[in-house]
């Protein structure tokens, strides 16, 4: 690969080093466009705050002239000359044109008063006259002459002016001399104290022009003005308000949004009026905000280009003064691992994948001698359990080689015996896995117990796990005890694994080990006699000392011929309290020798086989297939499961011969229930009827009916005849009364009655819920 070239690639690490200088690049990009952002709000916020400051005058010159406005209306209507004429009616007097004179040259002077005011109408309803500044009129010709929209008709014009009182403004079009102009109408009423006059309504028109006097728009704006029903009442640019000025969009007080006008973009200022609430818009053009920006767009532009360029002659620089050390180290790594490098791949990918493979064919040999070495070192604790011993090689390099250091050469050999696997035999099956599992918890436990205090070691020989204990400083037989004890409680209670252990004594040196293993063998053996599940030491064996005193075997053949008898005579409590004599005779008070261990439960197995192949039962076949005694009595493996499993058989067995013997005696309540069962529709069905029948006095019936099957026999056949009636019940074909009758009952009370005693509802209501 050519140092002085840069050959790119997408998968190169040459792109990935472009990609983040690029990336760092983009963060004074990022940066320009947030300053230009920023900027664009500033300059968006002084224009806006020019419109509104510009609204806010608008807002404050108009205010003041309809203050004035409405100052005038309250004192045009507090003058005697215009409220008097009132209550004038049609026709018009001489007095009343007098008057109507004099009321138009008030009018004249109110409206010298404030030359805001266009004219001035006073609308008298009584009379139907319309007074100005210059004649008077009726109120159809101020319609033609005032009115809202060109489509308003003169009902809906007079109903405006027959409200109690009016008070507010309106948005009108006034027509003179042919021409049409948009104006401002201010209504106000004047009332008398008596509510049945109709009252007058004084009028005063203001042209949009004069609103807009003095008002000149910046920045080639448009100015509109808006009542509080968002009705347009003056602007400088358009006669219609546009589509965006809806009341959804000039909800608040005041604010900004754009819109489009014309097909153009427009920035929409408003404020609000606080004591007439007319809104006051100003609509710019966007573009003028892209004029003031022009200059800081410029700017920002030249410094993008400048860092654009400045950054990549750089970038350029570093990614080829960086990619020399990486092109160096992948041309060594190919020369000499053999892994070749494909041009245009990644280079840190490829530095991986060699890596990735030294490690791993390092981690691969390492696994191997692992493997290997606990297979040796089991293979060497064997061998130091069974006195197998390599000559050719001292043992204490054997000892070194296994990473094996004695504190002391003393020693003890525990060993386990797995009675259940527990949790790991849930359906009877324990795949050979799983048993491998739990073989390698139970010797991780015994080696992680004994190793608190003590040296151990652990292997496995013939499916027995083994622990190997090395004393440290003093010889404790009670430590292997508390060890054998601690490593049973942890697998019961977190696997539910039942063991057994057995203890050896303690001997010396390394010979000592075979010793100690052969005695742990022996002690496993006694499980026999002591049962599974316990902790065997060697040392409480019969045979294990001169001192202790072995039992003699006691089944004697009178005890056998009574054990027989009991058995043939369905005896279970007296056959089962011999069986346990006998072993308690032969184990608790001087335990037998495991050889007499045996010989016990082969005989006790040929006398309870041997017994069943005597007795006369009917189903004798079927009784020996259900119980299956050879299979349960000769898998036994202790005492104590034996005499369970003896229990089990013994039970089985004189039940059946009981049973047998209550057959004959069942005879007369089998024929009974046949009887009620044939004729239970019948309403003379009664145990007078059945004794009849059957020749026997009622009380003795039955007396015999209880005693054969536990149950009064009036109370059989109020439940036989219910459980036909509640299968027909929930046939829903017939009704209750006839289902009493088709189930013995005369009566439905008497059904009712017994059906609620032993159901506990009525039939409706069973039927309902059925």
């Amino acid at each position: 690969m050519s140092l002085g070239k840069l050959r790119f690639s997408t998968r190169s690490v040459i792109v990935n080093w472009l990609i983040s200088y690029i990336s760092v690049l983009l963060v004074p990009t990022v940066i320009s466009g947030i300053i230009y952002a920023a900027t664009w709000h500033v300059v968006e916020s002084e224009v806006n705050r020019a419109n509104e400051s510009l609204l806010r005058q608008m807002e404050q010159a108009i205010d003041s002239n309809l203050a004035g406005i409405e100052r005038l209306s309250v004192e045009m209507a507090l003058s005697k000359r215009l409220s008097g004429f009132i209550t004038t009616s049609k026709p018009l007097t001489d007095t009343d044109y007098y008057d109507v004179v004099g009321i138009a040259a008030d009018l004249r002077v109110y409206k010298m008063a404030n030359d805001y005011i266009d004219q001035i109408y006073v609308y008298y309803k009584n009379s139907d006259t319309v007074v100005s500044t210059r004649d008077h009129i009726d109120s159809r010709t101020l319609y033609e002459t005032i009115r809202e929209r060109e489509s308003m008709s003169y009902e809906e014009w007079k109903r405006f002016f027959d409200k109690r009182y009016i008070q507010e403004y309106a948005p009108v079009t006034l027509r003179e001399g042919g021409e049409s102009t948009k104006a401002v109408m201010y209504a106000k009423s004047i009332i008398l104290d008596n509510p049945e006059q109709p009252g007058a309504v004084i009028l005063f028109v203001i042209k949009d022009s004069k609103l807009l006097e003095n008002i000149s728009s910046a920045n080639k704006s448009s100015i509109a003005v808006l009542d509080k029903e968002n009705r347009l009442i003056a602007s400088d640019s358009f006669e219609q308000a546009p589509d965006f000025l809806v009341q959804e969009r000039l909800s608040g007080k005041n604010g900004l949004f754009y819109s489009k006008m014309n097909g153009e973009d427009v920035a929409v200022t408003y404020t609000t009026s606080d004591s007439t609430g007319w809104k006051y818009v100003s609509m710019m053009p966007a573009e003028l905000f892209d004029e003031k920006m022009q200059y800081v767009k410029s700017l920002i532009t030249i410094s993008l280009i400048l860092s654009l360029f400045i950054g990549g002659v750089v970038s350029y620089f570093f990614v080829r003064k960086n990619y020399n050390p990486i092109s160096m180290l992948i041309h060594s790594l190919s020369s000499q691992s053999g892994i070749s490098f494909e041009e245009g791949s990644n280079e840190y990918g490829y530095l991986q994948a060699a890596l990735n493979d030294t490690f791993a064919e390092k981690e691969k040999i390492g696994q191997r001698l692992e493997r290997h070495r606990s297979a040796i070192r089991s293979h060497f604790l064997q061998g130091l359990l069974k006195g197998r011993m390599e000559q050719d090689v001292p043992v204490h390099e054997s000892l070194a080689a296994h990473n094996i250091r004695l504190e002391t050469p003393y020693f003890a050999v525990l060993l386990f015996y797995v009675d259940h696997y527990g949790k790991f035999d849930a359906s009877g099956f324990v795949d050979p896995h799983k048993e491998k599992l739990v073989h390698f918890i139970i010797m991780n436990v015994a080696e992680e117990v004994a190793g608190g205090r003590h040296q151990a070691f652990t292997t496995e020989t013939d499916d027995i796990q083994v622990c190997i204990v090395n004393f440290k400083e003093e010889r404790d037989p009670a430590a292997l005890n508390s060890v054998a004890e601690q490593v049973k409680s942890f697998m019961l209670d977190h696997f539910h694994v039942r063991l057994t252990a057995a203890i050896s004594g303690i001997h010396e040196g390394l010979d000592g080990i075979q010793s100690a293993y052969q005695e742990s063998l022996a002690a496993l053996e006694y499980r026999l006699v002591m049962g599974s599940g316990e902790i065997i030491r060697y040392e409480d064996l019969p045979s294990a000392g001169a001192g202790k005193e072995t039992a003699g075997y006691y089944y004697p053949l009178h005890i056998e011929q009574q054990l027989i008898n009991f058995v043939k005579t369905g005896d279970y409590e007296k056959a089962k309290a011999l069986v346990d004599d006998i072993i308690d005779i032969n184990v608790s008070d001087a335990p037998l020798s495991v050889p007499l261990a045996k010989c016990l439960m082969f005989d006790l197995t040929s006398t309870l086989l041997k017994t069943m192949d005597e007795i006369g039962a009917s189903n004798k076949r079927e009784l020996m297939e259900r119980v299956n005694p050879v299979d349960r009595l000769t898998g036994c493996e202790t005492i104590k499961e034996m005499r369970v499993q003896i229990g089990e058989v013994l039970q089985q067995v004189c039940r059946s011969i009981g049973d047998d013997r209550k057959q004959d005696h069942n005879q007369l309540s089998r024929q009974v229930i046949a009887f009620v069962k044939e004729h239970y529709s019948s309403e003379n069905l009664n145990i007078t009827m059945i004794g009849e029948t059957f020749k026997l006095t009622p009380s003795y019936l039955s007396k015999q009916f209880k005693a054969q099957t536990g149950e009064a026999l009036l109370e059989f056949i109020n439940k036989t005849r219910l459980e036909e009636a509640k299968r027909l019940l929930g046939e829903q074909t017939y009704s209750i009364m006839e289902i009493a009758r088709r189930v013995g009952y005369a009566d439905i009370n008497t059904f009712n009655r017994v059906f609620k005693k032993y159901e506990g509802i009525t039939p409706s209501k069973y039927k309902e819920i059925v």
